[in-house]
């Protein structure tokens, strides 16, 4: 069992980690879902450094934790590498770089009933940054077919 020290601590290290939680989510792109941009994101994928609603998070976390580690931004406790990543990163730099290759004309999904296109979106920005590019152009086209012609 722990000492109460060691729960003091611990206690005061959460409540740091929280503030600078809540001063990242007040930058201007911060506010707003990485994925959807549905306005105050509460979770975030401290692995890629994002900050996401908490559909986009159930989201995430069907990609596997290999891919994206999702922690509530309010309920879970924080490492000081968890907050060094989300740091790091931020939704600003994240969309600079994991989504560097998208094609000019694509579109962001804005509604939050279309979970087929925000689970496509996830995963081509994914094989994006994974440099496969050629085949998300293949699977770009195959969803805006789909999408759009059925």
């Amino acid at each position: 069992m722990a000492t109460r020290s060691c729960r003091e601590k611990a206690q005061k290290l959460n409540e740091q980690h929280q503030l600078i939680l809540s001063k990242l989510l007040r930058e201007e792109d911060n506010k707003y879902c990485a994925d959807c941009e549905a306005k105050g994101p509460r979770w975030a994928s401290w692995n890629i450094g994002v900050f996401i609603c908490i559909r986009c998070a159930g989201i995430h976390r069907n990609l596997g934790v290999h891919i994206s580690r999702v922690k509530s931004v309010n309920l879970d406790q924080w490492t000081a590498e968890q907050i060094q990543c989300m740091q790091d990163m931020g939704n600003t730099k994240a969309r600079l770089l994991y989504e560097a290759n998208l094609p000019e004309n694509f579109r962001r999904p804005q509604t939050d009933h279309e979970d087929r296109i925000l689970e496509t979106t996830a995963a081509i920005t994914l094989l994006l940054n994974k440099g496969l590019f050629a085949l998300c152009q293949a699977l770009t086209m195959a969803f805006y077919v789909l999408f759009f012609f059925f």
